[in-house]
């Protein structure tokens, strides 16, 4: 696919920083920058940061593989909970980035993609369409506390559709056997996508990635991941949107 490595540069990997000079840096996860045409924003599973003990203060968010400055957030969008319940739906961890900060300080460009033209609902996925999953395993990321390097390794993923989760405005996918993870930790927060072909000539065919949701859990042993539908996301940016206008 064309900009095959602009496209996947999109998803970043989970990670935070400590006052410590033994252990600076941990973090497992994966994320997405995503953007619309006012603002741009970082995504993951709310659980990333809630079970890594981390927040938004401590992450540390790179736009690029070769970039050194983390990228800067002024506000914080969550789906609010009163009842405590634990509904998948749910785990969304959205921060809005500082653009005007950003271009002031970044040592890289900021790569997102585009939520309102290239989005596809997975309501409208049949059994079988092709996804594609992007994201950093944990078994390939690593920590170099005396060098100061964070190594990690971003994977893409084959899978399939396979439909309705039970749970509410969420879906499942099946990863194929080409996939060798022993688990998948690591994956949580990751851009599932549909590779949409769209006619552009009679002898041309385009394959257009259309994000379709988060992924928050899944299983090597049985190759099953559950996503929230990419609608979870658009609304909850939506409505915080309003509310602070």
């Amino acid at each position: 696919m064309k900009n095959n490595r602009m496209f996947e540069e999109i998803c970043r990997p989970v990670i935070f920083e400590q006052d410590d000079e033994d252990c600076p840096y941990w973090g497992l996860g994966s994320s997405v920058l995503v953007a619309n045409s006012t603002n741009y924003y970082w995504v993951t599973a709310a659980h990333v940061i809630d079970k890594m003990g981390g927040s938004a203060d401590s992450l540390r968010i790179f736009p690029s593989d070769s970039s050194r400055i983390s990228v800067p957030f002024n506000m914080l969008y969550r789906i609010l909970d009163d009842e405590n319940s634990s509904e998948d739906y749910k785990d969304l961890f959205v921060l809005r980035i500082d653009i005007t900060k950003f271009k002031k300080e970044s040592d890289g460009i900021l790569t997102a993609h585009d939520i309102e033209l290239a989005v596809f609902p997975a309501d409208k996925l049949s059994k079988g369409d092709q996804l594609i999953v992007i994201g950093y395993p944990g078994e390939d990321i690593s920590f170099d506390y005396e060098n100061f390097k964070i190594k990690c390794k971003k994977l893409r993923l084959d899978a399939e559709y396979v439909g309705h989760s039970v749970e509410d405005h969420c879906h499942e996918l099946k990863v194929l056997e080409s996939s060798t993870l022993s688990d998948y930790k690591g994956l949580s927060g990751s851009p599932v996508f549909y590779m949409e072909e769209v006619q552009v000539s009679a002898a041309k065919v385009a394959i257009i990635p259309k994000l379709v949701g988060l992924l928050i859990r899944g299983t090597a042993e049985s190759k099953i991941a559950h996503f929230i539908n990419v609608e979870v996301l658009l609304s909850l940016i939506r409505n915080s949107e309003n509310e602070n206008a």
